[in-house]
């Protein structure tokens, strides 16, 4: 299931690190096996739409829920909020190439990031 593709991902992540000015930071803990992905969120307004300006995460974890996050970090960043809300777990393994849909028991290491990124999103929008 893996390939090399999704290991070296995992190995040499996208915008791995902190932002220095987040508008939220967000933590998400996968409980049956451990995973964590901490995401920090830049939000900006522009044309009257909010945009994901910038995002950098931190996390450790299976390369499943390491590259997930790399690879949906490069997909979001300058994306309206409305586009990342719409996002799901097929978006999520067309961006890893996988060819076989994935196994119940790693949905939650796939979807780990995503999840963390929707509920920053909803975390503003009950600040606003």
């Amino acid at each position: 299931m893996y390939t090399e593709d999704l290991l070296e991902e995992s190995r040499s992540p996208a915008n791995y690190g902190h932002l220095s000015n987040p508008t939220v930071t967000v933590s998400e803990k996968n409980s049956s096996c451990g995973d964590e992905i901490v995401v920090d969120v830049l939000i900006k307004e522009k044309n009257n739409q909010q945009l994901l300006s910038d995002l950098k995460w931190q996390g450790s974890g299976c390369a499943i829920s390491q590259a997930s996050m790399s690879l949906l970090s490069q997909h979001i960043i300058g994306k309206s909020i409305s586009e990342i809300n719409q996002l799901q777990q097929s978006d999520l393994e067309s961006f890893l190439g996988l060819e076989q849909p994935i196994s119940y028991g790693r949905i939650k290491c796939l979807t780990l990031g995503l999840q963390a990124v929707k509920k920053s999103i909803t975390l503003l929008s009950e600040v606003q």
